[in-house]
């Protein structure tokens, strides 16, 4: 069945919930966390990615007040183990930023940078300088459990996949001009 990246919705709190909770494990009181990203809207766009139930969610922040030009964070991503592997992840990024992007111009606004930091050793940040072209600007030690990698990706750098339903590029081009 194809998977549909769509905003989330407050009947989707319980399923974000335990993805979250399955996915990080160290983080207390799941539920009042998601409830509490999903309500600060429009600081925070939040998306989903749905096949028969939601199997993963993306929340990306604007940062530092309401701006002309957003420095926007991609502030959490996550998908439910049972589906991790599958590419889903790279489909939520695109479809999810392609949606923000156009709520900004709606706004009068549009991303200036794209801020992520991840765990320098973790699988997910060849993701992020691969599909977002973001170049780390910094590590800080002693953060979390293991040092943290901020990256940095410019409008003029950020170039998209288009996807097919099966998850294969067919071409390359930039969604913002």
């Amino acid at each position: 069945m194809e998977k549909l990246v769509r905003k989330a919705h407050q009947n989707d709190l319980t399923d974000i919930a335990e993805i979250h909770h399955k996915s990080f494990i160290r983080q207390a009181d799941s539920k009042q966390w998601i409830a509490s990203t999903l309500a600060a809207y429009p600081r925070f766009f939040c998306h989903v990615i749905v096949s028969d139930k939601t199997v993963g969610y993306i929340f990306w922040a604007q940062k530092s007040g309401f701006r002309e030009e957003v420095i926007l964070e991609l502030d959490q991503i996550a998908i439910h183990p049972d589906f991790q592997g599958l590419g889903l992840s790279k489909k939520l990024i695109i479809e999810s930023l392609k949606d923000v992007e156009n709520e900004l111009l709606q706004r009068n606004q549009k991303i200036k940078s794209v801020l992520v930091t991840t765990g320098v050793n973790n699988f997910a940040r060849k993701i992020y300088e691969d599909l977002l072209s973001a170049q780390e600007v910094a590590i800080i030690s002693d953060l979390y459990s293991a040092p943290e990698v901020y990256l940095k990706a410019d409008r003029k750098d950020l170039v998209f996949f288009f996807l097919l339903a099966n998850l294969k590029i067919i071409s390359t081009n930039s969604i913002f001009l």
